[in-house]
């Protein structure tokens, strides 16, 4: 009986813009072994309440700044989570 393989370890990325990706992190992390969860909270995505079933998480910046007012305020809410 061959053995069985592995499941791949996922590692939760955070993107806040549409066109954004984890580019070279994301492929460094694809040729390790990890499988990505790719999440957008600025597009309706929920972050998960816990990092269980996660390795770990990579946080991307975004267009906001600590000195917007408007725009990007609801950047700094909090979106809920979800259980996945």
């Amino acid at each position: 009986m061959p053995p069985r393989a592995r499941p791949r370890p996922k590692i939760l990325i955070v993107l806040h813009q549409e066109t954004s990706s984890p580019g070279r992190v994301g492929h460094m992390l694809l040729e390790e072994g990890f499988d990505l969860d790719i999440r957008r909270p600025p597009l309706g995505d929920e972050l998960p309440c816990t990092l269980d079933g996660h390795a770990s998480a990579v946080v991307f910046g975004g267009p906001m700044s600590a000195n917007d007012e408007d725009e990007f305020s609801s950047a700094a809410r909090p979106t809920g989570c979800k259980s996945r």
